[in-house]
């Protein structure tokens, strides 16, 4: 189906067909890209951006956190302009260290739990947190169609990790 409708895109969505990622990478991107560089993004982070909210957005629609009528686009596009001002709001009060975040022991359970995890998990969370990979690098790397597959990918790697960790540290799920 080279064409979807609002109606089939949420039902498609919400029977976990994958292959709309790519159908709405393909047809959300460019106009993204115009919107993020309009609100003085560098041009560079527009395929990382691009990749969160679209995956985001997919995520909210999956597990049926919004109603069956709404129209996408609307929300995806919504959803992009406040992704990019909490992206401002929090590179200009930047006063969050991670180090104070944790402790010494919550950061040695979670890197042992990182080897728990199956071996391509643990590929993506290193090339995307470890070497620091753009997605499109990362796609690139283990031939995923596109970045926005690649950012699903390693999202189900970190979603894997995070149940793992949640379990060791005994937190409960919210």
């Amino acid at each position: 189906m080279s064409r979807y409708s609002n109606k089939q895109l949420i039902t498609e969505i919400r029977n976990g067909n994958e292959d709309v990622l790519d159908f709405l990478a393909t047809k959300y991107f460019s106009h993204a890209r115009r919107v993020i560089r309009l609100k003085g993004i560098k041009d560079s982070t527009a395929p990382e951006l691009f990749s969160i909210v679209l995956v985001k957005a997919w995520f909210d629609v999956l597990f049926h956190k919004l109603p069956a009528n709404i129209d996408f686009e609307a929300f995806f596009y919504s959803s992009l302009e406040d992704y990019i001002r909490e992206l401002k709001d929090r590179k200009k009060n930047n006063s969050l260290k991670s180090d104070s975040l944790f402790s010494n022991h919550q950061k040695e359970v979670v890197a042992q739990c990182v080897f728990i995890l199956d071996e391509q998990a643990k590929k993506l969370v290193h090339a995307h947190y470890g070497e620091k990979l753009s997605f499109e690098k990362i796609a690139s790397r283990f031939n995923y169609s596109n970045a926005v597959i690649a950012q699903h990918e390693v999202n189900k790697a970190m979603n894997q990790l995070e149940g793992i960790v949640k379990l060791r540290l005994n937190i409960s799920a919210n």
